[in-house]
Order: structure tokens, then sequence, then C-alpha cells
């Protein structure tokens, strides 16, 4: 027990200084202005059922046996431009059972679209999830780098650090964005934990 524990101890230390890189290049948080996507009436009606059916992989507190989908209306699609070449959209969760009580950590998925068929890049279940912090210049695989934050209090917010890795998103890093009384900002590096495998979801 205490060797696999010492062994836990060292990968994190060991892991660090790339997480502290990582985060460097990260800056303070700017309010992103991503354009609404018109989504067609079939691609609305099949991304709401492929959602409504991730209810108990994404662990939000929404009713499966809802059947008219009541809690998914509220879904916001936006153009996420982190390819050059691919149609990528955003879609958060709206008021109601996956957004939080104060309304700023809420479900989210990354959908990639091609013809008729579309794919879920990132979701909930691989903790990504709260409000979209920033978009890096960083890139991976042809997909720019997301950092997500989840709102803590008025000074404190978690932050996730997401990378494309061929296939989806992968959680890669974590920090702590604290704000002072001043206004400063200051990214704190954090051990991640508990991470779900990365996968790829198609749907029709």
């Amino acid at each position: 027990m205490r060797s696999a524990l010492i062994v836990v101890l060292v990968y994190s230390l060991l892991s660090f200084p790339a997480q502290t890189d990582l985060w460097e290049k990260v800056g303070g948080y700017r309010p992103l202005h991503l354009k609404t996507y018109a989504a067609s009436q079939g691609e609305l009606v099949r991304v709401k059922k492929a959602i409504a059916a991730r209810v108990g992989l994404d662990n939000w507190p929404c009713a499966e046996e809802d059947e008219d989908l009541e809690w998914t209306e509220n879904l916001k699609f936006e153009e996420l431009p982190v390819s050059e070449t691919e149609k990528i959209v955003l879609v958060e969760a709206g008021t109601g059972c996956a957004r939080g009580g104060q309304g700023s950590n809420g479900a989210m998925w990354v959908i990639r679209f091609q013809g008729d068929k579309f794919t879920f890049l990132a979701t909930p279940e691989q903790q990504f999830n709260g409000w979209l912090y920033s978009i890096q210049e960083t890139s991976s695989h042809g997909f720019r780098d997301l950092v997500l934050g989840w709102h803590m209090s008025a000074f404190e917010s978690d932050l996730s650090y997401f990378r494309f890795d061929g296939t989806c998103y992968q959680l890669i890093g974590a920090a702590t964005h604290v704000t002072d009384e001043n206004g400063a900002e200051k990214i704190i590096p954090q051990p991640v934990n508990g991470v779900a495998g990365c996968k790829v979801v198609n749907a029709e």
C-alpha cells in the first residue's frame, strides 16, 4: 500500500512541471462571442434525441423518461472555431436540469457534423462541463485546445484544459483561477483527478 502511494506521489510531482508549462499559455478570462449555429430542424431533432439518450452517462439530473425532451428545448448551438476544415459546433444546456442553480455552470457537448451524420467529440462524461473560458492558439491534430471554467465563487473558478487526441477531446490539465480584491488574476495548476476515458461517440 505504501509503495503504491509513493508511485502516485512521484507521478504527480513529475507531471507538475508539464502542468505549469501548459497553464503559462493561458491568459486571464476574456468573454468569448461565438456565432450562433443555425441548425436545421433535422439536426435539432437528432442532436436533442442523442443528448437525451446520454443522460445516464453525462451525470446530470435530467429525466431519461421525459419523452417530450422538454429540458432539451433550451439548448444553445454555436459555431466553435477550433478547426479550419471541419464543421464543429458547441452545444450548451440552457436553464433546467443540465445547468446549475446559479446559471454559470452547465453541461456542454462538442459536435462534429459530417453530412447527415454527427459525432460527439466531447461530452460531460469526460468532465466537459461549466462554461467556455478560452480557445487556445495551441492545436493538436488540426484542432485548437479548449479551456473550460467551473464557477466556484466571485473570486475563484476551477479550470479544465482539453486537447484533441485525434479522436476526441481529452482532459489533460486542471487549475484554479483566482482573482483578488484588486482584480489581479492568477492561475494555479492542480492535479488532474478522476478522468473518464476519452472515446468517440457516433450518432445519426
